[in-house]
């Protein structure tokens, strides 16, 4: 790769920013954007040394000592590499984030990086079919196209760790034999949680009704299930404790049917009808997270709703932000990860809140000037 490339993907392998970067190396930010967009070739040894440093690799290695996918490893990775030291393929392939793999799926060599990402030892996926063992059912049939293919563009998949649970990854592969294919791969979680909350950010200046919620919950589940995330419904709970309203929005994922429910209720004639919300409220005046199994008296509430006797969640998580409770509910038979789901809704929360505070200051304007208006036609009368 070239020395911009090679920059920019160790910088982002490594979860540095320019600035950062720019911090540990001494080397402007502005010279490492035009390294990155090719604007400069060349540089001082000096600025190449630090660079180096600070990115952990060697002056050659950046330098484009790595152009390794015009040469042939050995089958079992064991072997000569043409072209190539056999220790130079590992560096690559363990700066990288990389693995081999064959045409046919087969796992020829994995760093030690990607492995414990996965929660396996290396010598467990050697040899083994990395399509059907790392990768997700919905994400197999477009890798395979693009091993067949031969393409080099960037794309997204979610994989499977070895306890079950995913997460989405963008993956950039490119043949370095007839038969053999070298795919680099970074996690792109951070990302994609920004990505939605980015949407769901912009669903929520579209909308002008707190009865349009809804839909930001729907957009909402389609984030999360996009992400990986197995889940029976997502839901936000809306606590006004000064209008005594609770107002309820979930939604299914589409793997449930793609459904969408609400329900407003009394707060105060609600807590004394059902204890889980009388948790959930204690929960929320005391800013605190609420992970629990979901009861008997649980699901004896939501029979009273919209949801109905469709809705049977194992674990419950919820959230609380300003204005009320963001949460989810699980299958107990579905791996998770709840520190990785708390982590997704505390991001999430925060476009909500900024949304639920909008509509609730447009609907007190609509009430100011509705009392105006009456008054003013009150006075016209007398």
């Amino acid at each position: 790769m070239s020395l911009g490339k090679t920059l920019k993907a160790l910088r982002q392998k490594q979860s540095f920013n320019q600035k950062a970067l720019s911090a540990r190396s001494g080397v402007s930010q502005a010279t490492i954007s035009r390294i990155e967009t090719g604007r400069v070739r060349q540089l001082r040894s000096s600025a190449l040394k630090n660079l180096a440093d600070a990115l952990g690799v060697s002056v050659d290695f950046l330098m484009g000592d790595n152009e390794i996918f015009a040469n042939i490893p050995s089958a079992n990775m064991g072997g000569s590499i043409p072209g190539v030291r056999e220790d130079r393929f590992r560096q690559i392939a363990d700066t990288l984030d990389a693995f081999a793999i064959h045409e046919n799926g087969r796992v020829l060599y994995i760093n030690q990086t990607l492995a414990d990402l996965l929660g396996y030892r290396k010598e467990e996926l050697l040899g083994k079919n990395g399509i059907e063992l790392i990768l997700a059912p919905q994400s197999r049939s477009v890798t395979q196209r693009m091993i067949a293919s031969g393409s080099s563009e960037t794309y997204e998949v979610l994989m499977v760790r070895r306890d079950g649970s995913t997460f989405p990854v963008e993956i950039t592969g490119r043949n370095i034999s007839e038969n053999v294919r070298l795919a680099i791969t970074r996690d792109i979680t951070d990302r994609r949680c920004q990505q939605a909350v980015s949407r769901v950010q912009r669903a929520g200046l579209e909308i002008e009704k707190a009865h349009d919620l809804g839909k930001v919950v729907r957009i909402l589940g389609d984030e999360l299930e996009d992400m990986g995330l197995q889940f029976e419904a997502v839901g936000l709970q809306v606590i006004n404790e000064e209008k005594n309203l609770l107002t309820s929005y979930h939604a299914y994922p589409e793997a449930r049917g793609y459904r969408s429910f609400q329900d407003t209720a009394n707060l105060q004639e609600s807590l004394e009808r059902f204890a889980p919300l009388r948790g959930l409220v204690s929960h929320w005046h005391r800013s605190k997270i609420w992970e629990r199994e979901a009861d008997e008296s649980f699901l004896q509430m939501t029979q009273s709703g919209s949801l109905g006797a469709t809705y049977h969640p194992g674990m419950l998580i919820d959230v609380p932000f300003s204005q009320g409770m963001l949460g989810m509910g699980l299958s107990l038979g579905n791996p998770m990860r709840t520190g990785d789901i708390v982590s997704m809704l505390n991001e999430l929360s925060q476009p909500i809140s900024f949304i639920i505070k909008r509509l609730f200051e447009i609907q007190l304007l609509r009430e100011e000037l509705e009392s105006t208006r009456d008054q003013l036609l009150l006075q016209q009368r007398d």
